[in-house]
């Protein structure tokens, strides 16, 4: 695999991210219980996850699928597709198909897929448009659509508060936009007119209020850490040198610490859940 992918997926990025899968799942479930409800799997069904990583939500929906159905779980970083075939499936479950591909310039081979799937893997696009259109051209007619992306990064706690503490501890302005990169797609306005312009119908964006489990259930420097390594506090804090690092997960941890219950962190976090018809 080339050194960068289309999102910016490095393999740097892609090893952080595979260390710490199992917590951002953890903390990602109630986010996956609203997706699984929207998507409504049947048993039998051809499912499509698209920024599968290392394959939680397509393992899910093997499950639900059952034997006779199919999953292929699609992503643009060989390391995480790696780690998802390597994890064992549920018995009874259905088979599972791993893809390096990007929706950008793939053309998806037949037969065509009931369920186009997604827990914030569709927001890096670097076409939108034509990848949304090459996904409709991969569901079958009147398949169906469920994906789940961030709302603008300031509607979200989970984000917000180690990103402000970062830029008060550095003392720098607010440098980033919030309706970029993850948080692209980011309401019903900009998510509506795009799947309508792909070829989606019955387009039906659904805003979600929740309190999220930082790390799936870590402390606040715990919390604090994982946050340099995700999100917008990540890209705020590439190139420090250690001391400025230790001072700004020092200070996350503070900003973090009102937030703990129990030794769990919990922070909001606004999620739109998205379904559509083909």
């Amino acid at each position: 695999m080339a050194a960068a992918t289309p999102d910016g997926w490095d393999q740097e990025r892609a090893a952080r991210w595979v260390r710490q899968a199992e917590d951002i799942d953890r903390q990602l479930q109630p986010v996956s219980r609203l997706l699984f409800d929207a998507a409504d799997l049947g048993v039998g069904e051809r499912v499509l996850d698209i920024g599968c990583g290392t394959g939680p939500t397509t393992r899910t929906a093997a499950t639900l699928v059952g034997p006779t159905g199919r999953v292929t779980g699609v992503d643009v970083t060989d390391q995480m597709l790696a780690t998802a075939a390597a994890t064992p499936t549920e018995p009874e479950s259905a088979p599972i198909d791993w893809l390096l591909a990007d929706p950008v310039d793939w053309e998806p081979p037949p037969p065509p897929h009931d369920v186009v799937l997604s827990r914030f893997g569709v927001m890096f696009f670097s076409s939108p448009a034509i990848a949304f259109r090459n996904l409709a051209d991969a569901t079958a007619p009147d398949g169906r659509l469920a994906i789940a992306t961030w709302a603008r990064r300031t509607r979200s706690e989970m984000f917000q508060v180690p990103y402000r503490a970062a830029l008060a501890a550095l003392g720098r302005a607010d440098e980033l936009p919030d309706d970029q990169g993850p948080f692209s797609l980011h309401g019903p306005d900009v998510i509506r007119p795009l799947l309508e312009g792909a070829g989606w119908g019955d387009v039906d964006p659904v805003v979600h209020h929740l309190d999220l489990p930082y790390g799936g259930g870590v402390d606040a420097a715990g919390a604090a850490r994982m946050s340099i390594d995700v999100g917008p506090t990540r890209i705020l804090t590439q190139g420090l040198d250690e001391d400025s690092l230790a001072v700004v997960v020092a200070a996350i941890t503070d900003a973090l610490h009102p937030r703990e219950v129990d030794g769990t962190v919990h922070l909001g976090g606004t999620v739109i859940v998205t379904t559509a018809r083909r």
